[in-house]
């Protein structure tokens, strides 16, 4: 659409030329008005007009030519049509401009709204997909329930047929004891009973409780559960700079290859640190951050088995792209016992290839993940086969103060004062250090403690006592050698 303005400059008609065919253009529909009650031309009106302007130059220049055949200034004429000719042109050439213009706007603006809308339809499916996740997670939550029920109907079914077999038991020694002529007194016949039933129940009763126990716990780690329910890096307290450097080396990549941009996205990526810290989450988290396929390879002690599941794996990852044009993240745990010095040397002769091609021949990056980087050849640590490698050391403070607000939240009551919970957890550094698992099984015990009491938050000195009657898991000597793990993983991806 056009202002009468827009169009008056464009083509050089005054606005009143214009409004002069205002009933010519509304009958035509090329002329009406917008929100604001100001009239525009549609995208058919200017076209309209700006032939109308070209034909009247053309007219204009034909009158000209024929009186110039009069006059008796045949020069006066020449330059008379030489200056026509010259407008023509230039209204010609700039109308184009416009139109040229007009329908670089209307693709652009095309392609805005084709984009708008691929990401609504993507972000749809994402819905999608997390409520039926989350369906599944519930319908996982009701049958174990029930099972669990079911298993302690079953236990007091069989105590009930145990006490009325005992009792069938004690009834008929009464009687053969009556027949022998033995005088067995009634009282300590009910004294047996009554122990019996004591005896019953108290294991009733045990049952029960512990019955009782065992719903609290699946609703506190229910409840756990549902702090935890966000995609991708999300459910990863902590490590910004981490997530930062796997999107900037491989995830902006990816999602270039996704929009139809060439883009090299590396073969393999190795994620290495001391236990405990969330190398494996990090493998499944990235892949659901960019929504692509995640394949968890399983290591074997026998190389032919690592083969044939790294064979599988790269298959189901080229037949996926295929069919979705979705790229797969291979996760391999503990890679150095999938790929150790002495392996048979067709595997790794095999791996080496597969490595070199994996990216471009089946649409698919390696995770792989390890404690001992050391250990695994440097040939298959050389740019072009792993050409990124992120440590994970233990978290610092500010990672720290992250993991503990995710894993007490929902638990913790006003007095609990998470930068101080930090400061104790970060003291023992650089001597020694928590690890992200061993907070997390702090603050879950806690929480299981709180509920078997009937508590529903626990306080902070509650949770400063477990800190302190917890060890540091991970040693000076684990630090030390994380430390030179650095170092040699530096210098091999520098200067290979």
């Amino acid at each position: 659409m056009f202002l009468i303005k827009q169009v008056s400059s464009d083509l050089g008609i005054t606005p009143q030329a214009i409004y002069k065919q205002k009933e010519e253009l509304q009958s035509k529909g090329y002329m009406i008005k917008n929100s604001s009650n100001d009239w525009e031309i549609t995208s058919d009106g200017y076209n309209y007009l700006k032939e109308k302007q070209i034909n009247r130059f053309k007219r204009n220049n034909i009158s000209l030519k024929e009186n110039d055949m009069k006059s008796a200034d045949f020069q006066g004429k020449e330059e008379k049509n030489s200056l026509n000719e010259t407008l023509i042109n230039f209204y010609e050439t700039r109308l184009e401009e416009i139109k040229q213009s007009y329908e670089n706007q209307l693709n652009e603006q095309n392609s805005a709204r084709m984009a708008a809308l691929e990401q609504a339809q993507q972000q749809h499916i994402q819905w999608q997909k997390e409520m039926f996740e989350q369906t599944q997670r519930t319908n996982q939550i009701i049958m174990q329930q029930i099972e669990n029920f079911s298993n302690l109907m079953k236990e007091m079914q069989a105590m009930n047929a145990e006490a009325a077999k005992v009792q069938k038991e004690l009834f008929s020694e009464l009687t053969n004891a009556r027949k022998a002529g033995n005088k067995i007194r009634e009282e300590e016949i009910n004294k047996i009973r009554e122990e019996l039933k004591k005896e019953f129940e108290t294991k009733y009763k045990a049952k029960t409780e512990e019955s009782e126990r065992t719903r609290n716990m699946e609703e506190m780690f229910q409840k756990m559960h549902e702090t935890n329910t966000a995609k991708g890096f999300g459910k990863i307290a902590g490590y910004k700079a981490e997530k930062e450097d796997l999107l900037t080396q491989i995830g902006n990549s990816i999602i270039a290859e996704k929009s139809g941009q060439p883009a090299e996205i590396p073969n393999g990526i190795l994620f290495y640190g001391p236990k405990g810290n969330g190398k494996t989450l990090f493998a499944k988290s990235f892949a659901e951050q960019l929504d692509c396929n995640h394949i968890k390879v399983n290591v074997d002690v026998d190389d032919m088995e690592n083969a044939r599941n790294i064979k599988n794996a790269a298959k189901q990852a080229k037949e996926h792209f295929e069919k979705t044009g979705i790229r797969t993240i291979i996760q391999i745990d503990e890679f150095d016992g999938f790929l150790p010095f002495e392996s048979d040397n067709r595997f790794r002769a095999y791996m080496k290839d597969l490595l070199d091609n994996i990216s471009t021949k089946y649409h698919a990056t390696i995770f792989a993940t390890t404690n001992y980087p050391e250990k695994i050849d440097d040939i298959v640590l050389r740019p072009g086969r792993f050409s990124v490698a992120i440590p994970l050391s233990p978290a610092n403070k500010e990672n720290t103060l992250d993991i503990v607000k995710h894993y007490v939240k929902g638990f913790a009551d006003d007095t609990v004062n998470c930068e101080k919970i930090t400061d104790e957890l970060i003291k023992v550094q650089p001597e020694e250090a928590y690890s992200n698992a061993k907070i997390k099984f702090i603050i879950k015990n806690l929480i299981s403690d709180i509920v078997e009491k009937g508590k529903k938050a626990f306080n902070h000195n509650e949770l400063l006592d477990c800190i302190k009657k917890s060890a540091p898991d991970i040693s000076k000597k684990t630090l030390t050698e994380f430390l030179a793990q650095h170092e040699l993983i530096h210098k091999l991806m520098v200067h290979m």
